[in-house]
């Protein structure tokens, strides 16, 4: 494999914009339902109980999706701090794998 480089800061740092992302998604998704049902019911009354009733439902599935979404990107976070540390962890030990051989080899000389 040639010309692959890893960059774990850039990738510690896509995983920090990630986990603030979750976190500012779940915020804006974070509304109680029921409680904005509740104060829609007085301007809709009786006639717009049905379309009130449809909304909730809708309303329901789109807060969970971002709840969902929120937890995508939190997950997301997590992997890329993991694989940051994956990284880190078989560089430091190929280099000193290297740094063994080339200790060998002086030796021999």
């Amino acid at each position: 494999m040639s010309g692959f480089a890893a960059h774990t800061d850039g990738i510690r740092s896509y995983a920090a914009s990630a986990g603030s992302m979750s976190e500012q998604v779940a915020q804006a998704g974070g509304m109680n339902v029921a409680e904005s049902l509740a104060t829609l019911g007085p301007v809709f009354g009786l006639i717009g109980a049905d379309f009130l009733a449809a909304f909730g439902a809708v309303l329901g599935t789109h807060v969970a999706s971002i709840g969902g979404l929120a937890a995508v990107l939190a997950g997301t976070a997590d992997n890329a701090v993991a694989i940051a540390g994956a990284y880190d962890t078989a560089e430091e030990a190929n280099a000193a794998n290297l740094r063994a051989v080339g200790a060998g080899l002086g030796a021999r000389a």
